[in-house]
């Protein structure tokens, strides 16, 4: 299929082209081919396997490689090989620790239509700096995606006790143009939660989508006998960080490889397919913090943060009952203070002239008092 395909999409001339179908139409013939596709062990597909219509496309340099292999380790990649990767430190802005710098001596990918498109930037998402603002989006760059890609918090978390963010490939991110104008630099004009890299793979018709076709068109999955329904917990992209280190304790990378499938009236093989999308391999990429390393992470961080959140309410708290305390001391004493000094400074005079209409024998005297408090009369018979 990509064979087929990817003559059809070179620049050669239309008189190469038909030669190269012919030797491809009688290499059916000869094989006695009348499938769609070839099978091959896990090991041939991942690290490569012979196949004769790839060394005829080799002979044009239609493709970098006679051999046909999904993981190359960056041997077909010039620059992997030769050209450091560069990541920052974070002595300048802790907050880029371990984001690239240069990416196998370059900063741009070189298959989009637009430099930001192109910008190599983020971690590869194994680690990030500390995070102060969880709203914020992580950034990683995905080799396999040739770009850079945006992770959105979903929501707190937790694994192997410790607490963590959780985020998650947006939808937004493989959406076309309709939904999402700025995938426009991504060629994202038909197809809703697929990513093409036919630029960025010789031409060869190649779509990226989440497993099982997760969040993709309808239509799409509609032409695609799976083995499932697509499902979010077993097929959506995720990383949990520990936000005060920024380390990533638990992470799936779950990416799909599809082909695009097209009618071609040049081989009898596939000449009468309706156009579809064929899965050809799904990729469950998964990380985890050890339970070793996990318990020294609770022991030697998380304790010591705790202790220090928990003094520090104490700490509040103390001094709340420390200053209601003295407040109430300061009270009492200043009540006790003006008691004394009403005693003390006051002068009992005592008027022992009869009333002039008492006619008894024990005239009633009055008390009068001078000092801070004059109004009060005491009667004494």
């Amino acid at each position: 299929i990509g064979a087929v395909a990817q003559v059809e999409h070179s620049a050669l001339s239309e008189g190469i082209k038909s030669a190269i179908i012919s030797l491809i139409q009688q290499y059916e013939k000869v094989e006695g081919l009348s499938y769609m596709t070839i099978n091959g062990t896990a090991e041939q597909l991942l690290w490569g396997m012979d196949d004769p219509i790839m060394r005829i496309l080799y002979t044009f340099k239609l493709t970098p490689s006679p051999r046909f292999a999904l993981q190359t380790n960056g041997s077909t990649d010039p620059d992997a090989l030769t050209k450091a990767t560069v990541v920052h430190t974070g002595l300048d802005d802790v907050h880029m620790v371990n984001a690239y710098s240069l990416y196998h001596g370059r900063n741009s990918s070189g298959c989009w239509a637009s430099h930001d498109a192109n910008h190599i930037n983020g971690s590869e998402g194994t680690m990030f700096g500390p995070i102060t603002d969880r709203t914020i989006s992580t950034t990683i760059y995905n080799e396999q995606l040739y770009r850079s890609i945006d992770l959105s918090y979903v929501s707190d978390s937790h694994f192997a006790s410790i607490p963590c963010y959780r985020y998650e490939l947006p939808q937004w991110a493989l959406q076309n143009v309709t939904y999402n104008p700025t995938n426009a630099a991504y060629y994202a004009y038909k197809y809703t939660g697929m990513l093409n890299l036919t630029r960025c793979a010789s031409n060869v018709p190649l779509w990226i989508s989440k497993g099982m076709f997760l969040d993709t068109d309808t239509r799409i999955r509609s032409n695609v006998t799976m083995d499932r329904e697509p499902n979010k917990t077993l097929d959506e992209t995720y990383i949990c960080v520990e936000p005060n280190t920024g380390v990533v304790v638990d992470g799936h990378k779950r990416v799909q490889i599809n082909v695009q499938l097209q009618h071609f009236n040049a081989t009898g093989v596939i000449n009468h397919v309706h156009p579809s999308f064929i899965p050809i391999i799904a990729v469950d990429e998964h990380g985890s913090i050890s339970p070793e390393l996990a318990a020294k992470l609770r022991w030697t961080l998380l304790t010591p943060l705790a202790v220090v959140e928990y003094g520090y309410w104490v700490a509040i708290s103390l001094g709340i009952v420390i200053t209601i305390a003295g407040f109430g001391w300061h009270i009492a004493i200043l009540h006790n203070s003006l008691s004394e000094g009403r005693h003390e400074g006051t002068t009992v005079l005592v008027n022992a002239e009869a009333h002039p209409n008492d006619s008894t024998e024990s005239p009633e005297h009055y008390l009068s008092f001078e000092g801070r408090d004059q109004s009060r009369y005491l009667d004494i018979e």
